[in-house]
């Protein structure tokens, strides 16, 4: 009965518990563990990352979209622009003024400072003929140039291209022709924009009746054409500047550039051409002018460290060649009406330049240029690795030789201590020697003086004897006498009076011996 009632006691207590322990686990359930809350942060932390993951995957897609679609742009563009130049030019457009294209200005960049060349030309002692300036120059003092007596003339940068104006022209120009120099004008060709286009900027901003000098054509890019789409362009402004001004304009350039690209088709054009050398240039035509140095120095000149381009006429030449008057001129009437009213610029009656229209890539050649980019990213990727390589190593290079520094300045420094020391103890050592010597020194002398205290001393004493030996009284002349006698003998003598004393049986001694 015992057993029973407990059996019976301990299953109601099981069934109570059984609930408990249910409500104890949702109870535990519905409260977060730390544990429990580090483990949701964790997953929250890897979907967060992977969503980021996911972003700039897909923010590179797009720039890389981007960039292509801006190059094809670009590329539909230029086609576009090349194919408007081609095209000739209707009545209808003609009569609108012509638009400024953005080509030049969008591609053109700041030019870098000019570095201050090694060997300077001295224009005080050189001779040369003229001088061309350009913005780079900076403010002139004209008033200084004008005392040099060499300058007989001056051309002046006046456009760049087909909308590109230096911003120094008509300040130059201006006091040039007030300090009473030849002036003239040249217009820098370039290969982004149409001929014609080039052209109406140059006359735009050039006074033909401000001119005493020919107008140049500075010839020294040749990118993206080839020598006779170059040739046909410069061919063309030529055309139109001899038409717009009644006379051919001069063609500056290098003498490799001239050799390479134009040669015969411009023999007969008034020609500047460019070489910094002591040798005169050799093209196998005729030229007028030489420029034969880019740094010479000129105090007046405030920009490009003071250096000026300078030039030099060839034998049998002068001013006369390259001088241009705007009154004897006969200009084109059809171009000149054209150019000086500024509400029909294009009508110009002159062919237009020759160029082709960019060929559209193929599916083949888009693979490949895509092959090549990725190459070109791959190789710059390994070369920022070695630089960067490189630069650690370096650095490490560079810590070890300034440990190096160190360990050898604090040798030199315990070095330096060492001697110092070595050198108080060498003048140690020398100033007790010294001191020694000097010591030595002192006692000899102290020495030798009381030697000769001791000598004089004695030699006072024997005079004051032989003084007292003078004032004692004299005895008998005949005892001096025998005195003086007895001393002269001999000894001879005395032994011979001793021996004859004994053999006469007498005593002697030594004073009878004397006496006898």
């Amino acid at each position: 009965m015992h057993k029973t009632t407990i059996y019976s006691l301990f299953l109601v207590i099981l069934f109570l518990a059984l609930p408990i322990s249910t409500m104890g686990q949702q109870s535990r359930d519905a409260k977060p563990t730390r544990s429990r809350v580090e483990n949701n942060k964790k997953t929250e932390d890897k979907k967060k990352t992977e969503d980021t993951q996911k972003d700039t995957k897909n923010t590179k897609n797009t720039k890389k979209d981007e960039k292509q679609a801006t190059t094809q742009q670009a590329g539909n563009k230029q086609a576009d622009n090349k194919q408007a130049a081609s095209k000739p030019v209707d009545n209808k457009q003609a009569a609108k003024p012509a638009e400024k294209p953005a080509a030049d200005t969008a591609a053109k960049k700041p030019e870098p400072p000019k570095p201050k060349p090694r060997n300077r030309v001295n224009t005080d002692n050189t001779q040369f003929d003229g001088i061309d300036i350009s913005k780079h120059q900076g403010t002139i003092d004209w008033e200084e140039l004008k005392r040099n007596p060499n300058i007989k003339y001056v051309y002046i940068k006046a456009t760049e291209g087909s909308d590109y104006v230096d911003p120094k022209y008509k300040e130059n120009i201006r006091n040039a022709r007030k300090h009473g120099f030849k002036v003239g004008s040249y217009h820098f060709l370039t290969n982004k924009s149409s001929a014609r286009g080039q052209f109406q900027n140059f006359i735009r901003n050039v006074n033909r009746d401000e001119q005493d000098l020919l107008p140049i054509i500075d010839v020294e890019v040749c990118r993206q054409w080839s020598s006779q789409q170059l040739r046909d362009s410069i061919k063309v402004f030529a055309d139109l500047v001899e038409d717009y001004f009644g006379c051919k304009p001069m063609i500056y350039t290098s003498e490799k550039f001239f050799t390479k690209h134009l040669g015969r088709a411009f023999a007969d054009y008034p020609l500047f051409i460019a070489k910094y050398s002591a040798n005169r240039p050799e093209i196998g035509y005729r030229w007028i002018l030489w420029q034969f140095s880019d740094c010479g120095y000129f105090k007046a000149v405030k920009g490009n460290y003071g250096e000026v381009d300078l030039g030099r006429f060839n034998k049998g030449c002068s001013i006369r060649d390259i001088q241009y008057n705007p009154s004897k001129a006969k200009p084109k009437s059809s171009v000149r009406d054209a150019v000086d009213h500024k509400d029909k610029p294009s009508q110009v009656n002159m062919r237009e330049e020759k160029t082709k229209p960019a060929p559209t890539e193929s599916k083949k050649q888009k693979e490949e240029k895509k092959k090549k980019a990725e190459q070109e990213n791959k190789a710059k990727e390994r070369n920022k690795k070695i630089a960067q390589d490189e630069a650690k190593k370096k650095a490490e290079a560079e810590k070890k030789e300034r440990e190096k520094a160190e360990r050898v300045k604090k040798e030199k420094a315990r070095q330096k201590a060492r001697e110092d020391a070595a050198k108080k103890e060498a003048d140690a050592k020398a100033k007790k020697k010294a001191a020694e010597q000097k010591a030595r020194e002192e006692a000899a002398k102290r020495e030798a003086d009381a030697k000769a205290k001791r000598k004089a001393d004695a030699q006072k004493a024997k005079q004051q004897k032989a003084q007292t030996a003078a004032n004692k009284p004299k005895k008998s002349a005949t005892f001096n006498k025998n005195k003086n006698n007895n001393s002269k003998l001999s000894q001879t003598q005395r032994n011979d009076s001793i021996r004859t004393a004994q053999q006469q049986g007498r005593k002697t001694n030594k004073s009878s011996a004397d006496n006898d």
